[in-house]
This record gives C-alpha cells, sequence and structure tokens, in this order.
C-alpha cells in the first residue's frame, strides 16, 4: 500500500501544479456570487433560491472536476508513455490506477469542503437559514457523486479518447439523473440497470427548506455510492490491465 499512498501524494501535488485545477477554482467562486445574485433577482423566498443555486453550482463544480481532472491526469500519462517510467518499479497497473484515483478524491474532497465553508460564510453574512447538519449531508452525498462519477471517468479514460471519455462520461451522467417515470422506454430501462442512479445524491431541496434527509437513507446512499465506485474501478482496472501501454 506504500506504492498507492506515494502516487496518491504525487498525483496530488500534480493537480496543484495542473493549470486546469485553478480554472476550475476560479469558476467554482464565480458560481457561488452568480448564484447570490440570481437569488436577488428573484421576488419570493429569496434565502431558499440563493441556497439551492449555491449547492447546484457546488454539485456542477464537482462534475466538472470529477470528469476533466480526471481525464487530465490518466490522458497525459498513456498518451505521453510517461507511465512506463513509473510501471518499470514494483508497482502494478491496479496500484498505479488505485493510487491516481485516490489523490484526486482527496483533492475533490478538499474542494468540496472549501465551497461548503463559502456556502455557509455566505448563509450567515446574508441572514440565509441554514441547518449545518442538512449542509454536511448534501456535500457528503456531492462527493459521493464525484466519486462515483470520478470511476466512471477512470473506466472511460483508459479505453477511450479525451474527447470521447469526456462525451461519454457527462452523457453517463445525464442518464443518471434523467427521470423516466412517465417514459418506460426499453433502452433507457436497460441503461439504467447498468448506470448509477446520480438522483439518489440530490437532495438541495430538502437542505434549502431547513430539511433533514434520514441518517439511516444517508447510509445506503453512501453504500450505493461505494459499491459502485467499486464495480466500476474494477472494471477500469481489468480493461487496464490489458491495455498496450505506448513507451
Amino acid at each position: 500500500m506504500n506504492a498507492v499512498y506515494r502516487i496518491a501524494l504525487t498525483t496530488i501535488q500534480e493537480l496543484f501544479h495542473e493549470r486546469v485545477f485553478y480554472l476550475l477554482g476560479a469558476f467554482a467562486i464565480l458560481a457561488m456570487f452568480l448564484s447570490v445574485l440570481l437569488g436577488d433577482l428573484t421576488f419570493a423566498e429569496q434565502g431558499k433560491i440563493t441556497l439551492d443555486f449555491l449547492l447546484a453550482g457546488t454539485e456542477f463544480t464537482s462534475v466538472l472536476f470529477s470528469v476533466f481532472m480526471g481525464i487530465t491526469l490518466l490522458n497525459r500519462e498513456l498518451n505521453l508513455g510517461w507511465i512506463a517510467m513509473v510501471l518499470s518499479k514494483p508497482i502494478t497497473r491496479t496500484q498505479f490506477l488505485f493510487g491516481k484515483f485516490l489523490g484526486q478524491l482527496g483533492i475533490q474532497a478538499v474542494v468540496i469542503g472549501f465551497l461548503g465553508g463559502i456556502i455557509a460564510l455566505l448563509c450567515l453574512a446574508r441572514g440565509i437559514p441554514l441547518v449545518p447538519e442538512a449542509l454536511f449531508q448534501s456535500l457528503l452525498l456531492t462527493f459521493c457523486e464525484g466519486m462515483v462519477l470520478s470511476a466512471l471517468v477512470y473506466l472511460c479514460t483508459v479505453n477511450l479518447g479525451a474527447l470521447l471519455s469526456a462525451t461519454v462520461s457527462l452523457s453517463f451522467y445525464a442518464l443518471g439523473n434523467f427521470s423516466t417515470h412517465h417514459q418506460p422506454d426499453t433502452l433507457l430501462t436497460a441503461l439504467r440497470a447498468v448506470l448509477p442512479n446520480f438522483q439518489i445524491f440530490n437532495i438541495k431541496t430538502l437542505v434549502s427548506y431547513g430539511l433533514l434527509l434520514d441518517w439511516g437513507l444517508l447510509g445506503l446512499a453512501v453504500l450505493y455510492a461505494l459499491v459502485c465506485t467499486g464495480l466500476y474501478f474494477c472494471l477500469a482496472s481489468i480493461t487496464f490491465s490489458r491495455r498496450d501501454i505506448f513507451t
């Protein structure tokens, strides 16, 4: 496991030197203040709508981070052949992939926590009612959503090009949020059987009304995220172990 931790730490250092990381950070902060502005444009329940926009901005930032940072981390290593130097040491491909994944999740947790702090400060400054436990639940589920999506991104990236990986990953995310209650399409039903249901992680409406999700249901949602993440990461690891590495 020492090899995994070293790769995870190296990944964290790499992310701090990525321009894309700072662009996403700037976008996240901009999204926070745009959310406040959009909330002020409404005439009713400004506080609830502002909080809902703030949480939506956090979720959208997490999605972009999961997709583009995951692709950036892996695609460069694969295309430039840098991974060959790493694998020449006593490190397996699964260890390499898992280390990258853990490093990305570590930074992602920090980013979501930072945005959660901004939300709390903005709500405090503007007198918007906020239940801390509800905010925690929302941030935790946002992280779980990003974790599942990151595993999907890794599965796509080790098999597809950068552009196609981004397209497929975002398509999977859209399908995972698409409701089929009124359109029982056979193809969509089949896709839902193999794709994660990202709607499970969306509790923004509850938080904006100061309501808590039942802690038992929260635990089930986290367990669901762990199972999906493990499944997609195992598939990514299996296909990655059979891929020819450019040197």
